[in-house]
């Protein structure tokens, strides 16, 4: 490889927006891409465009990979799962300096929702019985990977690998904001904290369980680069849904049944009242429910998204990231739909604080927004500029450029 640093990314590389994180980097550095136990785990291939896989199996403990890797510095999507929590202590024992790489909005209501409980609704037969057929087909590449952390806490300090054992024990108990109130060692956190802007990583900060201390680096939003160009156009007479996977993870008490429910009601209301629906899906979501729509509804990728970001009028959304940029756009009116099964939450309280979005609680509601859109926009217009400044520090398109300087300097 050529002769430039090496850097350590943890975390899901087949989400293609993860990797996008990186894109003013990539030419910079040679990444190496790590989360799975084998290649069999891999579903996309966009990695390639950025750098090399490699795999905890093919190691013998942390301090290993670290020696053959020589990485100068590790980027955390997040530290919560065992191997993530050992190479952070590894890295910490030798000096390589270790980040948390924001990726998303934190819902800052899961910790007082969740209360540490595993909020993930119970598989079903079929579930369990093909997730039993990995475990047997994935036996050596997961026994493998086990061995890994066994051997990285036998290397440990007597301290650190008593740490590690607590971990384990609590984690497996609990999710991960359950373990975090429970474990405060800095020992599971990182050096750093790469954040997309203050309000952000405070959310973050509570969340982990962070000191006051932490040190942060704030560097906008990258996977907004692309935005910040956009010129409004002629509004179209469409509605723009970013949709979110709270059926798929049984959050705020969704069922896919519900979820049904509310895209047959939301198309009707849409094409009551003339609106084209367009719908941006989560990457972690089931779409087929969409597609069994038989109403007018058209689902968009990332490219098509920016090509009508100029047009589009008004949004409708859960708590989602990407809602932020349309928050920020001067001609654009945010709706967020606050009706879940568990009760009306104001999820999405951060946009409505900040006077960038009108929560709906019903359709009819939703209704009456369709009928007041340049009502709800100037209403938004005079809030969006603050609101630029506190949640996505800079909305300049230069995100990615301040994250690849951060990876250059030799002073961290």
């Amino acid at each position: 490889m050529e002769n430039k640093p090496n850097i350590l990314f943890v975390g899901d590389y087949n989400r293609r927006d993860y990797l996008d994180l990186l894109l003013k980097s990539k030419d910079g550095f040679n990444f190496f891409f790590l989360e799975f136990a084998s290649k069999k785990e891999i579903t996309n291939h966009y990695h390639k465009a950025y750098g090399k896989c490699i795999f905890w199996k093919d190691y013998r403990d942390a301090f290993d990979l670290l020696e053959k890797i020589k990485p100068a510095k590790v980027l955390f999507l997040y530290i919560e799962a065992y191997n993530h929590v050992a190479l952070n202590i590894a890295c910490k024992n030798i000096g390589i300096p270790t980040f948390h790489l924001e990726h998303g909005l934190r819902a800052d209501y899961l910790p007082h929702l969740s209360a540490g409980k595993n909020t993930v609704p119970a598989p079903s037969l079929q579930a369990r019985l093909l997730n039993f057929l990995t475990i047997l087909r994935e036996f050596r590449p997961r026994l493998k990977t086990r061995l890994f952390l066994l051997n990285s806490i036998r290397r440990f300090p007597v301290a650190d690998a008593k740490i590690m054992k607590e971990f384990i024990e609590v984690r497996s108990k609990y999710n991960f904001f359950g373990t975090a109130v429970r474990i405060k060692s800095q020992k599971r956190q990182p050096v750093y904290c790469i954040s997309f802007s203050e309000k952000i990583f405070r959310t973050h900060q509570i969340y982990d369980i962070l000191p006051d201390q932490q040190k942060v680096f704030y560097i906008g939003i990258p996977y907004f680069d692309r935005f910040a160009g956009v010129v409004p156009a002629t509004p179209a007479r469409a509605v723009l849904l970013i949709d979110q996977p709270l059926a798929e993870h049984g959050l705020l008490n969704w069922t896919k049944n519900q979820k049904k429910r509310f895209i047959h009601d939301l198309s009707r209301v849409c094409s009551r009242h003339r609106f084209k629906l367009y719908v941006k899906p989560h990457p972690r979501q089931d779409v087929s429910l969409w597609q069994q729509s038989h109403q007018a509804v058209e689902l968009i990728n990332d490219e098509q998204l920016l090509q009508l970001a100029p047009s589009i009028p008004f949004v409708l959304g859960f708590y989602s990231t990407l809602l932020m940029p349309f928050a920020a756009f001067p001609h654009t009116a945010v709706v967020t739909y606050e009706n879940h099964p568990i009760g009306r939450i104001d999820v999405s309280k951060s946009f409505i604080e900040a006077g960038v979005a009108h929560p709906v609680y019903s359709m009819q509601d939703l209704e009456w927004a369709l009928q007041h859109i340049e009502q709800l926009h100037q209403k938004q217009l005079p809030n969006k500029a603050k609101f630029t400044e506190e949640w996505m520090y800079k909305f300049d398109g230069k995100a990615g450029e301040r994250l690849r300087d951060i990876l250059l300097s030799d002073k961290l």
